[in-house]
This record gives structure tokens, C-alpha cells and sequence, in this order.
């Protein structure tokens, strides 16, 4: 026995690794012996060639992997936070359940050789046995049936509970020599479980998913990729990083057919080629998570310090396996103190940008591949998280061609014409173009109308399209601090009567500035009886001096509850 370990030792030692793998296993400290034993189980048969080069594939691209989760009962867990959001007081909640801090446990120092022997045998049992296996290329296999984990969740033997759960569906699988992938993705989909959505629930293994059925559009799409790839079938996560104008995104998932080609659908929701939100809805990028650093396309090749967080882990651009994306050269128009290679692009949420896709430029132009219509871009470059411009806010029209957007101050749908011998109405929809911060003030991340009830962005304003315009009416869900600017070219010197026309059920106060002086004081919204019974308020306008020339009129919101339709300025008698 003794010159058996021996020779295993020595044969393990003499052995030769590729970088990548070398580079993990100096990683994995005590844990080194594990991960070699794999290997050395799979590298003993010829006819296990394949099988080793599954293993080579997980542990070369092992590194940065770990599990994230609370040393805790799942029920004092999932109690928790059934009710995060609503807990004003958490610490309470996290001593009563002992909740510390989550524990984080690297994969190439704990995880086991049976662990990792366990998931390839299984993994390739399905892919073998199932119909639509032969269709499966071994690099399809390798990053959407082979991976053991899909984000940070505990660690768990999530492949033989799925197969014990869908077992009858397996066999009925088993049993049709025609059933495709993507049938046999529809048929399990339909008995997951339905999703109360919650986005509070940290990442969760398939056990805690089926268990809890509760958490984000993520969760239904993890719970999905556990249990396709528990059966064999090559299920993808596909995501995108924000919604326009919003500060969340969205993930749902794709599988792959027996052409190779990936139809998205949402797991637990609706099924392969069914429409669902991420085939509606406007988004600047699309990603699919990898398992594999390889087939990354993001510049994660570079000094840290030029490449947003966003882009440093395993993720590919399939922008363009969907609808509505297209290629564009932007011409650059302010030069960074280091030229790599790289510039970026960010979308804007209120006053923020954020940084969404990346670009290859040679200091002239930057050609940005896939991106979406109908979102306001600015390029961008960026070092040690600052963002500096590179060229024009844009924005794609329908056709693919890019428009560039001005961020100053003009009318829109102007210009407001005031005179002693005519008054001026404006509807309050018509505030200023030139973007938040500088046209209007909005305090919401995002606008609560659809697409088609999106009066500004209709009219090719793309900087204000996060204002509340209700069916291109009027302004609808006002909060506390908003503003809109409204400019008056005033062509008789003169005394003027100003007031504004607003709706509510309940009551509600905003105020008046003329070049930044509040001419009206606090003007109370009295209950009208419903959200389109327009009164004027105040009842008595206030008198305000106007020289000839332009002015700049704000409206202030001081409390919600209230709608706002017209701004009027009428000659004082």
C-alpha cells in the first residue's frame, strides 16, 4: 500500500499542468491535493480523454469563484428576509436569528474531489443520454451544462436533487428519440415553481430556490439554469446591467437549439420563443454570465485601473443575438491622458451615467458593437472610477443612425411669445430641453408611463424622457424638490398675471421663480374632485414685472399629490 501512494504521489508530482491550471493549483493551498486528485482520476484512461478536459476546463477557470451565504438554518434565513425590506430596524432581526456577517468560501481552497468527480460524471450522463445530446458541441456543454456553480450561492448537490425531482420527466425524455432541446426546455419550465417577486434574498442554490420561491427575475433565471442543466439541457443566464433610466437591470435566460442558435426565454415564467419583457422593453446591452475566462470579450486584459468594475468578471456581449441592436462610429472629441485602446459608454438614470457597454477606438473613432435604440449614451473614458467624456451625448434612432443631443437650455416646442396684447399658454409638458439638472429636476429613477405614452422621447428630446408626462398630457406623479423650467421671450415690458392649471384628489403646494426669484409663494392644489378636473391656482395670480427679453420661469414642487397641465401668463388689466 505504501508504494501505491507512493507512485501516486510521484505521479502527481511529475505531472505537467498548463498555466492556468498551475497558476490555480498554487491558488488552492492544502486544498492542491483535491483538486489533483481529479485530474489524476480522469488522466489514468484514454477513454476518459473527454472527461479530463471537462476537468481542466472547471478548475482552469476556478479562480475568483466562491460561494457567499450565512452560517445559519435556510428557515432563519428566508424569515429574515421575507421581511428585509420592511424591517426599519435590522440589527434587531439579524441578533435574534444570529445572522452575522455571510461567510465566503473560496472554491479552489474548500471544494472536494468527490464534489467535482460527482458533477462531470453527472453532467455527462445527461449530456449522453439525453435526445437532443448529439446536437450538443463539447464547448456548448462545457459552459451551459458542465458548470458546477452559476454566482455565489452555497455549494450544493443540486444535480442528483433536480434529476429525483423532474425524475418522471426525465424518463418520458429518455423515451422520445425527437424531443429537442428547446421542447424539453418548455415542458420543464412549465412545472417550476411561479415567483412572488422580492429583490432582498441574497443568492440562493437550487434547494433554497425551489424552497422559497420568492426573490428577483435573477432568481427565477438561476433556478431555471440549475434545473435544464440538471437534465441535460444547454440553458444559458442572460442579463442586462440597468433599463434605461432606471438603477436595476434584469435577467432571464436562453437555450440553446440543435443549430446552435439561442432562444431567450423566462425561466419559471414564459417559455422558448414566447414574448417577455427583455423582447419589449428598450435596453442598451446584452450579457450572458460564462463560466469560462476564455470566451470573455470584455478588456479585462488591461491594468485594473482602466476597466469598470462591471467588466471584470466572466461575462460575453450577445447583443447581438437579439433584435433591435446596431454597430456605430462615434467620432472622438476629447482625448484621454492614456490612450488603451478602449473607450466605454454610459446611460443616464436622473443625474447619473452609468456604464453599460465598451467600445475599441483609435483616437479617432470608437466603434461601439450592439447597441441598443432609443437610450441617451455619452462616451466615455475611464480611469480609477472617473468618468470623463469622450464625445457628443447621442442617441440611436429607429434605423440604427445615431443623433447627437444638446444639453443646453432652449424652449421646447418654442419659442413662448409674451406681449401686452396676447396671453401665453404653455403646456406644462413643454418644459425646457437641455437634461436633468439644467431643464427639470426629477427625483424619481425612472418614468412611470410606457413607451408609447412617452410624449418627450416621441419628439426626439431623449434627455428628459425620465419626466413623468402622463399619455403626453400633462406632468403626473410630482414629489417634493422636482423642478421644470419653462422659457418666455417677453416682447412688451410690462405688469403680468401668472398662474398654473392642476388637478388632484387630494391637495398638494408648489411655488413660481422668475429668474430665480419666487414671485408667488407657496400655491395650494385643492381637491378637484379627480386627476383631470384643471383649475387654476392660484385663484388670485400673482402681478409680476417682466422686462422685455427672456426669462426663465421655474416651477417648483413642494409636496406631491397633484397633477400639473398649463402654465399661463396673461397681460395684468
Amino acid at each position: 500500500m505504501k508504494n501505491i501512494i507512493l507512485l501516486f504521489l510521484c505521479t502527481v508530482s511529475c505531472t505537467r499542468f498548463s498555466p492556468e491550471i498551475e497558476a490555480v493549483l498554487q491558488q488552492a493551498g492544502n486544498n492542491r491535493s483535491e483538486l489533483e486528485h481529479v485530474l489524476a482520476h480522469y488522466g489514468r484512461h484514454p477513454e476518459d480523454s473527454l472527461k479530463l478536459r471537462a476537468a481542466e476546463f472547471l478548475i482552469a477557470n476556478m479562480s475568483g469563484k466562491y460561494s457567499e451565504y450565512y452560517d445559519a438554518p435556510w428557515n432563519d434565513v428566508a424569515t429574515v428576509f421575507l421581511r428585509w425590506t420592511s424591517s426599519s430596524d435590522k440589527l434587531p432581526v439579524l441578533k435574534a436569528y444570529g445572522l452575522s456577517e455571510p461567510v465566503k468560501r473560496e472554491d479552489v481552497r474548500y471544494i472536494t474531489a468527490e464534489y467535482l468527480i460527482n458533477n462531470i460524471e453527472m453532467a455527462f450522463k445527461v449530456w449522453r443520454e439525453q435526445p437532443w445530446g448529439k446536437h450538443i458541441p463539447f464547448d456548448v456543454f462545457c459552459e451551459e451544462i458542465l458548470p458546477y456553480r452559476l454566482d455565489v450561492e452555497p455549494l450544493e448537490n443540486w444535480r442528483e436533487k433536480a434529476l429525483a425531482s423532474f425524475a418522471d420527466l426525465n424518463k418520458s425524455f429518455k423515451k422520445d428519440s425527437t424531443i429537442t432541446a428547446v421542447e424539453a426546455c418548455r415542458r420543464l419550465n412549465g412545472l417550476l415553481p411561479r415567483f412572488r417577486l422580492d429583490n432582498d434574498f441574497p443568492p440562493m442554490n437550487y434547494s433554497q430556490l425551489m424552497a422559497t420561491s420568492k426573490g428577483s427575475c435573477d432568481a427565477m433565471a438561476t433556478l431555471a439554469v440549475f434545473s435544464m442543466r440538471a437534465l441535460g439541457i444547454p440553458v444559458t443566464f442572460d442579463f442586462t446591467y440597468f433599463w434605461p433610466n432606471r438603477h436595476y437591470g434584469h435577467g432571464w435566460n436562453s437555450v440553446c437549439d440543435s443549430a446552435g442558435k439561442h432562444i431567450s426565454f423566462m425561466g419559471c415564467e414564459t417559455n422558448p420563443g414566447d414574448s417577455h419583457l427583455a423582447t419589449t422593453a428598450l435596453m442598451s446591452k446584452v450579457f450572458r454570465k460564462s463560466f469560462s475566462k476564455k470566451t470573455v470579450q470584455t478588456p479585462v486584459q488591461m491594468d485594473e485601473k482602466y476597466v469598470p468594475p462591471v467588466f471584470r468578471g466572466n461575462i460575453i456581449d450577445v447583443s447581438h443575438e437579439y433584435e433591435g441592436f446596431y454597430d456605430v462610429d462615434i467620432p472622438v472629441k476629447y482625448l484621454p491622458d492614456t490612450l488603451t485602446g478602449y473607450a466605454y459608454l454610459a446611460d443616464k438614470r436622473g443625474s447619473q451615467w452609468d456604464i453599460v457597454a465598451w467600445g475599441v477606438t483609435d483616437g479617432t473613432t470608437i466603434r461601439y458593437g450592439s447597441i441598443g435604440r432609443h437610450v441617451l449614451y455619452r462616451p466615455v473614458w475611464y480611469e480609477n472610477g472617473i468618468l470623463k467624456p469622450a464625445g457628443d451625448t447621442f442617441v440611436l434612432g429607429g434605423d440604427g443612425c445615431y443623433a447627437v443631443v444638446s444639453d443646453r437650455l432652449q424652449p421646447f416646442k418654442g419659442p413662448h411669445i409674451l406681449s401686452a396684447t396676447a396671453p401665453c399658454i404653455i403646456p406644462m409638458r413643454n418644459f425646457d430641453l437641455g437634461g436633468e439638472g439644467v431643464a427639470f429636476h426629477e427625483t424619481d429613477e425612472h418614468n412611470n408611463n410606457s413607451e408609447e405614452d412617452d410624449y418627450r422621447r416621441n419628439h426626439d428630446d431623449w434627455n428628459s424622457f425620465s419626466v413623468d408626462v402622463e399619455k403626453g398630457m400633462n406632468i403626473g406623479w410630482v414629489a417634493p424638490g422636482e423642478w421644470l423650467v419653462y422659457t418666455v421671450e417677453v416682447r412688451d415690458s410690462g405688469e403680468y398675471r401668472l398662474s398654473a392649471s392642476a388637478s388632484s384628489t387630494t391637495t398638494g403646494a408648489f411655488h413660481l421663480e422668475i429668474d430665480g426669484q419666487n414671485v408667488s409663494g407657496s400655491v395650494w392644489v385643492p381637491n378637484t374632485g379627480g386627476w383631470y378636473n384643471w383649475v387654476w391656482c392660484p385663484a388670485e395670480p400673482p402681478r409680476v414685472h417682466l422686462t422685455e427679453g427672456v426669462h426663465r420661469i421655474k416651477c417648483c414642487i413642494e409636496t406631491g399629490g397633484y397633477n400639473l397641465h398649463e402654465l399661463k401668463f396673461s397681460p395684468s388689466d
